[in-house]
């Protein structure tokens, strides 16, 4: 695989995170400086649509909302504030959010959010209230990615004290935990295979792989990163991109596992956050660097259209195959039967001469021969809501 094409989008200093609008060609990025930045970006590159200081201390973290019309942001600071995308004005901002910095948020639904914390609390949010609405308090460190399992409702988050939770949405309380593996931190996050399988970037490189419903302990680990797995994306029900903080972009296949080729690097700076478009036509990826690289992921995308070409040629060299040994088997099966009806007709004049007696009359004959019945085969066949 080829390194994919990129362009950077620079910035006044180190990003932090970065999110793309659910539905129109808009980047957010989180700096270390307290600002956010609107970027809107084409084929030709990417242009600022708005910069704002919005925190005292670095944004840690950025999302956009379900719909896109509106911005979240959470920082060191422990604030989080509402951004209107259209207008690109402040709607509200929630002083002390949490007792420490916030580390990560994620978008649940069209009104409500969540968001973890330095030490391991997690708080969800609804848009039109103004307080959180429930928390998690089962990780002991950082919370370092969460991922919502839409079906279930439940919240999968990842911390550096090395579990990963499940956490119950409707009922507001932790369904399980995995054991405690503190010698290395889970970093990332995702669902892959229909959202039966939970894939997370640990420290030591390695990709753990959990199956949904027997969350104790991983169910397999792929190594293969020769340092941690910081960030992950996923691409498609059976691939995810990995961020690393060798500073390389992988791409990988889950189940089988096996590593697909590299999108691209960063020149040994580690890859700390990734972000999907909305039509998987780009890759956003932040790093040590004052500048936000945009990956062009129309390669990929071909792979995937040509792997479909070559099952679908498959399928159909299969279904020839069967075909021409369906008419093979039918054609046999034709002349077995017109051997048995000959077969059948010369037993029976013997056997009418056999039966006749002197007198021309048929006698009850003893021991004739019958032919053989032939053995038949087997088929193969808004929230923070203004309270003035």
């Amino acid at each position: 695989m080829e390194e994919a094409h990129s362009m950077s989008v620079k910035l006044p200093e180190q990003p932090m995170d970065c999110s793309f609008h659910p539905a129109e060609c808009l980047l957010a990025t989180g700096i270390i400086t307290g600002q956010v930045r609107i970027s809107e970006y084409s084929e030709n590159g990417a242009t600022r649509k708005s910069q704002k200081r919005l925190h005292s201390e670095s944004c840690r973290a950025v999302q956009f909302s379900a719909l896109g019309d509106a911005l979240l942001s959470g920082s060191a600071d422990k604030s989080i504030v509402l951004l209107d995308t259209g207008t690109c004005k402040v709607q509200r901002t929630q002083q002390n959010a949490h007792p420490t910095g916030i580390s990560r948020m994620a978008v649940l639904s069209e009104t409500s959010f969540v968001s973890g914390d330095d030490n391991g609390l997690i708080k969800t949010w609804d848009q039109r209230q103004p307080e959180s609405t429930a928390s998690f308090e089962a990780h002991t460190d950082f919370v370092s990615d969460m991922v919502l399992h839409e079906r279930e409702q439940c919240l999968v988050a990842v911390s550096g004290d090395g579990t990963l939770t499940i956490n119950d949405l409707r009922t507001n309380k932790v369904r399980a935990q995995s054991e405690n593996d503190a010698d290395d931190e889970l970093l990332s996050v995702v669902l892959v295979k229909g959202d039966k399988k939970v894939v997370s970037g640990t420290q030591s490189g390695v990709i753990n792989l959990y199956s949904w419903g027997h969350m104790d302990d991983c169910s397999d680990r792929f190594p293969g990163h020769p340092s941690s797995v910081d960030a992950l994306v996923k691409y498609d029900a059976d691939t995810v991109i990995t961020g690393s903080s060798d500073g390389i972009i992988r791409i990988v296949n889950i189940l089988p596992n096996r590593m697909l080729g590299v999108l691209g690097g960063s020149e040994d700076l580690p890859i700390e956050r990734l972000a999907l478009s909305h039509d998987r036509s780009r890759l956003a990826s932040v790093s040590h660097e004052s500048c936000l690289k945009l990956w062009d992921l129309s390669q990929l995308a071909e792979g995937s259209d040509d792997e479909d070409e070559e099952e679908e040629g498959e399928g159909a060299a299969a279904r020839d195959q069967d075909d021409a040994a369906g008419l093979e088997s039918e054609q046999q099966t034709a002349a077995i039967s017109k051997i048995d009806q000959q077969g059948s007709a010369s037993g029976s004049e013997d056997d009418a001469q056999q039966k006749k007696g002197k007198n021309g009359k048929r006698e009850r004959g003893k021991g004739q021969h019958k032919v053989p019945k032939r053995q038949k085969g087997n088929g193969s066949g808004s929230f923070f809501a203004d309270l003035l």
